[in-house]
């Protein structure tokens, strides 16, 4: 096992040793705010993605309209 790899297990077992650690109603607390906050940038990077097409197709028109 490289060093690269020893330290990254060394990171996943703190974290599942930290997180053993916790109680249950903080444990599900923690689970539900990173839930909430991944669902969340979900929802803003889809309507980024929606708002941001028409935008990237009149970039795109004119890029293509003014090549020769």
């Amino acid at each position: 096992m490289g060093i690269g790899a020893a330290a990254r297990f060394n990171a996943v077992a703190t974290t599942a040793r930290y997180l053993g650690a916790m109680s249950l109603i903080r444990l599900l607390r923690l689970a539900s705010g990173w839930t909430i906050t991944l669902c969340g940038t979900l929802i803003i990077m889809s309507d980024m993605g929606t708002a941001a097409a028409p935008l990237l197709r009149g970039i795109f028109g004119a890029i293509s309209s003014a090549m020769p």
